[in-house]
Order: C-alpha cells, then sequence, then structure tokens
C-alpha cells in the first residue's frame, strides 16, 4: 500500500473529490491518494487500486505511519 501526501491528489486536472470513506466532498489540495497494489501472485485474483481519502480518514487508519519523517528514520 502506497500512501502520498496531500499534494500528490490533484493528478486529475485539481477536480473536486469525494473522500471514499466519509463522502465528504474535498479539495484536491487536502486529499491523500490511496494505491493498493497486490503482489504478484495475488494479481490474478485482485486489481491495482486507487481511492482518495479525507485526512481524517487518513489518521483514523493511521496512516500517519506513512509519513515522512517516520520514513526517514527507517531508513537509517
Amino acid at each position: 500500500m502506497t500512501a502520498t501526501s496531500p499534494s500528490d491528489a490533484t493528478d486529475d486536472a485539481g477536480r473536486i473529490r469525494e473522500c471514499y470513506r466519509c463522502d465528504r466532498t474535498i479539495a484536491p489540495e487536502f486529499l491523500f491518494r490511496i494505491e493498493v497494489e497486490p503482489s504478484a501472485t495475488l494479481t490474478d485474483k485482485y486489481a491495482t487500486s486507487v481511492r482518495y481519502c479525507c485526512e481524517n480518514c487518513a489518521a483514523a487508519m493511521n496512516l500517519s505511519a506513512f509519513s515522512a519523517q517516520w520514513k526517514a528514520n527507517a531508513r537509517r
């Protein structure tokens, strides 16, 4: 699973979207783009999926674990 920052959520010409979890309409600059890609052994059963969610729902899913600061510390 890849969680990108809110600034990466504007790949569709800045189109307003709804959070897939809470259905609130959110401006693109406040959305997280979440991409889930199955491993090679699961691609026959599952497809890659992209969804957008608001920062509150991202926090509820503990996506803060993917923050830049956390990644920087993990690379050491």
